[in-house]
């Protein structure tokens, strides 16, 4: 028997890069997989994708997560896609480099809306479910070098909104451990997807350990190791090749 097999999981930010190699993944340990992404082309390539790698069929659902009427399609999320979920990935979360006095009200409500709010959302609805079935499986992301307090120069928003996560993955886990949830968190170094151009790509090559970028696949397996593993609760795994703003003017 798979390990997730009779598991529903459902992935946000499932359509590309790393969330769509945690479908794979999941999808190959047996489990029943949705995946949300903001375009429906993505979706169905994704899925594509996903078929010829693992056999397995996988739900889409299409949300733009940006657009105003959040209030509303968090409803429907967490009454139709939410709903009997066992592994929630939560995948999403906008990345901004702006100097602090650059920033606007509206980028300040949007980071924190949906890179940290959305998360917290989104556990909270699973919660309850999880509970009752004494067993689930979370898994948030943060953002690199995120795993303590510090200063940043040009994304000092963003950074602290996936600061934040850190303490929900180990508040959901210090508070829900004895249900049989576990919830972990990784903090990816810079990892190498459709989204960065060739300048940024060569950008971050030079900075990384190892002078090249992190593959969507080895996260996956990372993801997997702390979905499969009852015993790893409240985890913050860093996958940056021990990359620090120390060395780096990048931060």
């Amino acid at each position: 028997m798979k390990i997730f097999e009779g598991k529903k999981a459902v992935v946000i930010g499932g359509s590309g890069a790393i969330g769509k190699s945690i479908a794979a993944m999941l999808c190959k340990n047996g489990a029943r997989v949705l995946i949300q992404g903001k375009t429906a082309s993505k979706l169905e390539k994704a899925a594509e994708y996903i078929k010829v790698e693992t056999g397995a069929e996988v739900e889409i659902f299409q949300c733009d997560f940006s657009e105003v009427v959040f209030e509303k399609k968090i409803e429907t999320i967490i009454k139709t896609v939410l709903q009997s979920t066992d592994i929630l990935c939560v995948c999403y979360g906008p990345f901004l480099q702006t100097d602090l006095h650059k920033m606007t009200a509206e980028q300040w409500k949007n980071i924190a809306l949906l890179d940290y709010a959305l998360p917290g959302m989104l556990v909270s609805s699973v919660l309850n479910y999880m509970t009752e079935k004494s067993w689930g499986r979370i898994l948030l992301f943060g953002g690199t070098g995120t795993n303590f307090r510090s200063e940043y120069k040009t994304n000092a928003a963003y950074a602290g909104a996936k600061t934040g996560i850190g303490v929900l993955v180990q508040s959901t886990a210090a508070c829900y451990g004895n249900n049989g949830i576990t919830c972990n968190g990784i903090l990816p170094g810079f990892v190498e997807t459709e989204y960065i151009n060739t300048e940024t790509k060569h950008l971050l090559e030079e900075k990384i350990p190892g002078k090249t970028l992190i593959s969507p696949d080895s996260i996956a397996k990372s993801a997997e190791f702390l979905l499969s593993n009852k015993d790893l609760n409240g985890v913050l795994l860093k996958i940056d090749r021990g990359w620090s703003p120390v060395t780096s003017n990048l931060a």
